[in-house]
Parts: structure tokens; C-alpha cells; sequence
């Protein structure tokens, strides 16, 4: 072998073939070279150890190195990235990711790639750059509340990771109170156990629960406690009717069942779980818990996505028409159910409760009878009178003594009562208010009211208001004219004569 043609062709070879080049760059990525935090950030995206971890714990490794980094750099061209880490951002865009992110924590939040803005949720949800978990959530309630009007598509992931933030570092429930979960939780638990709450409580959680808008309802508005009270006794007894007759309960086929089911938090997040060996249970509320096992999440609950207030809707329809038609109201409406036993049910506290009512006022009614028989009455409109017979008796003494015992003495009769003093009853009304009644009662013109200076609905409230006590109720209707309540013509009559 010829070593001189061999070495010749080496040499040929690299100085032809082969030659040292420059390392290519990223794509986008400027010849300007990196800032040495991100060099040494790109520095853990390399070798064999990379290689080995998982793309999130890439992720927290470098955002720990870059936690507190600051830039200015130019750039405004659109970045789109699905699930975005540095490691997917070319230099460009890294650098203008940290000048974003560096105007925002100084407060100056403005609109960006949703690329950046998923970035910086997942810095926050892995922990980089807060003191705190508690801080990591004021940080979270910013952004929320700052970009809901910059760009709202972002909230239903944010409002979601929120909920599992709170839950994966245990902060406290009362964060999610306001949540439509929890209110869902709560009105819920009132109604089951409705038993030990006031009757307000109760039907504040049905409203909650329901869409039907009992507000609305013209019969709710006039009789809102009668309807309550039957509402109440109506679930006590559907719930008793599931109990005896159904393989489920009232609020299983209304609400849902409790169910356990498996949960991933944070899911379609860049998330880190560092705490996979940690075993938690964490109540949000009474009827929703979390349990963590192995790093396998699971959540008790209803499901109050799943929820339909359907049928809680068409039963308080339905009591709404029984109740109506059982109050002879004038606006009916037809019933949303057409099940006989559920229909009997609502007929027979309707009716029961009307009954109720009715003994309840004739008992008011008899003890205030009795209250007013007892009542001892002065007829002051007999007072002038009783003042002139006793002057009248007093002169004829002093006469008497004065003359001698044998001179006649002609005793004058005593006046005679006026008729009106004779025949009313003692009424604590003034003499208009008195007027009106009569000309109501026997027929008489209205014009003296406005000649007198007088208003007809102030004499019309004057009367209802001095009568209340003596009849338990108005005797006057001001419609387009006043009317007497015919059931109270004949005692007034007795009271008041022409």
C-alpha cells in the first residue's frame, strides 16, 4: 500500500470534502447572543439528562433559573404555541415572553400572544416566581380580572385551574365560596337538610336550584307565604313518597346521585406534580370532597354540571296551578305535570292549608268579639244631654228651697233627645267621615266632599282605619268611586241610621 497517495487523498478530502461550519441556530433566532440567564436556562435543554426527564419538569427546572429574569427586547410578531414551555419558544420569542412578563409585574398588563399568556399561568401554577401558594393565587386573581376584558377566552381554563389550585395546595375553601360549584354545594345541603333550617333558608335554596322564577309568578307575589308553606310540605312528602314506593331517593332523581369519580387536576395545563407521594383529603364543602391516593386524584360529589332543574321546574309550576285554581285565582295556569298521585298530593295541602286559614280567621274573628264585648262604651254624642237634665235638676232644687212648701211647682219635661243622638251607635269617626257613610248606606250625592275642601280617599282611609278595630277589616273600597263591603252593609246600618 502506497502510504504517500493514501495521506495525499486524506488531505484532499479535508480540504475539499469536510470543513469545520458554524452550529446552526433556532429557527427565528437572532444573531445577537442570548443573555447569560437564558443561555444557561437553553444549557439544561441539552444532554443526556434532558433526555431523561419529562418535558414539565424541564419546565420548573428552568423557570427556577429564570424566576426572576428581566428584559427589554423588541419584538411584535405573533407567537403561537400549543401547551408553550421556554423550551418550545425560539430565542426572539423567549426574549419578548420576559419583556412581557416584566411590564406585567410591574403592572403594566397588556395585551399579547395567548401564547405568552398560558406561559406565564403555567409559571404561576408550578410555583415560579411566587413567595407562596397563597401568593401564586393573588397572581392568578389579577390576570383573571385584569385580561376578562383584554381577551376572555382564556377564562374557562384560568377559572378551572384556580379551583384545582386551591384544592392541589390546600388554601383556604372559603376562595371558592363564590364559585358556582359551591353554590350548587350549599343549596343543595339546605335542602336536604331542610328540616333543621327556617323555612327562608329552605326557599331561598329552591329558588337557587330552580329557573323556574317564582318572583315572577302574579300568585306568588299576592300569597308568597302560603306558596312557601306548601312548597315545603310538598317536598317533606314526595321525599316520603321515594322513600316507601322508589329504589331512589327525591334528590337522587332530582339532583343526581353522590357519586366517587377520578380526577385529573390542572388537566391540559403544563403542570409538575411534585407531591405524588403525598396522601390528602380536602373539603371544599359538605357535599364535595377531594381525595388524593398515590398520586391518583378522586373527587366526591353531585355533579352539578350535569345538573337539569327540570323537574324541580315543572313541580313548582304545578303547585303554582293547583294553588291558583284552589284560591279561586283569576290568572290560571296550566299544570307542568300530569302524574295523579304527585297532583293529589299538592290538591290536599292546597285545600288543607286554605282550611287552615279559614278556622284560623273565624277564631281571630270570635275572640275579637268577645274582646270587643267586654269593652265597656261611651256614647259621647249623649254627653250635651246628660249636661242639661243635670242643670235642669239643679235648678229645680235651688227652686224648690227658695219657695214655700205650698206653693205647686209645675215640673217641666225634659228635653227631648235629638234624633241622630238617639238612634247612632257611639262610632269614633269625626262628623264628614260620618256624612259619607250615611249618604253610602242610604244614598246621598258626593259633590259636598271637594265643596267642604275634602279629599274622598283621605275620608275613605279615615273611616277603614278608625273602623279596623270594631270590624277587623275595611268596610270602604275606593275604585273608581267608594263602595261599602257588602257583607258589612246590614251592621252599619244598625250603627248608623238616616
Amino acid at each position: 500500500m502506497d502510504l504517500r497517495r493514501i495521506k495525499a487523498a486524506a488531505e484532499w478530502y479535508r480540504n475539499t470534502v469536510y470543513r469545520d461550519e458554524p452550529i446552526s441556530s433556532r429557527p427565528g433566532c437572532s444573531s445577537e447572543p442570548l443573555p447569560p440567564m437564558l443561555r444557561t436556562a437553553r444549557a439544561l435543554e441539552k444532554g443526556v439528562t434532558a433526555y431523561r426527564q419529562s418535558w414539565e419538569s424541564l419546565f420548573v427546572k428552568q423557570g427556577k433559573v429564570l424566576a426572576g429574569y428581566e428584559d427589554d427586547y423588541p419584538y411584535d410578531r405573533p407567537v403561537l404555541r400549543y401547551f408553550p414551555t421556554y423550551q418550545s419558544l425560539s430565542d426572539e420569542e423567549l426574549r419578548a415572553y420576559f419583556t412581557w412578563r416584566t411590564k406585567l409585574r410591574r403592572g403594566e398588563i397588556q395585551r399579547t400572544s395567548l401564547t405568552f399568556v398560558y406561559l406565564y399561568i403555567y409559571e404561576l401554577l408550578n410555583q415560579i416566581g411566587v413567595s407562596d401558594p397563597d401568593d401564586g393565587y393573588q397572581k392568578l386573581l389579577t390576570l383573571r380580572d385584569a385580561y376578562r376584558s383584554i381577551d376572555p377566552s382564556i377564562l374557562p381554563y384560568l377559572i378551572r385551574w384556580m379551583w384545582d389550585y386551591v384544592v392541589y395546595y390546600r388554601l383556604d375553601p372559603a376562595l371558592l365560596q363564590d364559585t358556582p360549584s359551591v353554590r350548587f354545594d350549599r343549596q343543595l345541603f339546605m335542602l336536604i337538610h331542610r328540616k333543621e333550617r327556617s323555612e327562608a333558608e329552605v326557599m331561598d335554596a329552591v329558588r337557587g336550584l330552580s329557573t323556574y322564577r317564582l318572583d315572577n309568578s302574579r300568585f306568588y307575589k299576592g300569597h308568597s307565604s302560603e306558596m312557601d308553606t306548601v312548597i315545603l310540605r310538598i317536598l317533606d312528602r314526595v321525599d316520603e313518597h321515594y322513600q316507601k314506593r322508589c329504589k331512589k331517593t327525591m334528590i337522587e332523581d332530582y339532583f343526581g346521585r353522590y357519586t366517587s369519580q377520578p380526577v385529573m387536576l390542572f388537566a391540559s395545563a403544563v403542570f409538575y406534580d411534585r407531591r405524588k407521594a403525598v396522601n390528602v383529603d380536602y373539603s371544599v364543602d359538605e357535599l364535595c370532597t377531594y381525595h388524593c391516593r398515590n398520586g391518583l386524584w378522586t373527587v366526591e360529589r353531585y355533579d352539578w354540571q350535569q345538573y337539569q332543574p327540570a323537574k324541580l321546574n315543572a313541580l313548582l309550576k304545578t303547585i303554582d296551578s293547583v294553588m291558583r285554581e284552589t284560591f279561586g285565582y283569576r290568572y290560571p295556569v296550566r299544570p307542568a305535570l300530569s302524574t295523579q298521585w304527585l297532583l293529589k298530593l299538592i290538591r290536599a295541602e292546597a285545600e288543607g292549608l286554605l282550611a287552615e286559614q279559614k278556622a284560623e280567621t273565624e277564631r281571630l274573628l270570635a275572640k275579637q268579639k268577645a274582646e270587643e264585648a267586654k269593652k265597656v262604651r261611651i256614647d259621647f254624642s249623649s254627653l250635651d244631654r246628660i249636661r242639661r237634665d243635670a242643670a235642669y235638676t239643679q235648678d229645680r232644687l235651688i227652686m224648690e228651697e227658695e219657695l214655700e212648701d205650698d206653693v205647686p211647682i209645675s215640673e217641666a219635661p225634659p228635653p227631648e233627645p235629638e234624633p241622630d243622638e238617639a238612634a247612632n251607635v257611639a262610632l269614633p269617626l269625626n262628623e264628614d267621615e260620618l256624612h259619607l257613610l250615611r249618604c253610602l248606606l242610604y244614598g246621598g250625592g258626593l259633590n259636598w266632599v271637594q265643596a267642604s275642601g275634602r279629599m274622598l280617599s283621605v275620608l275613605v282611609d279615615g273611616i277603614n282605619d278608625n273602623l279596623f278595630d270594631l270590624f277587623g277589616d275595611t268596610v270602604l273600597e275606593l275604585n273608581s268611586s267608594p263602595q261599602l263591603i257588602e257583607d258589612y252593609i246590614d251592621e252599619l246600618k244598625e250603627m248608623i241610621h238616616p
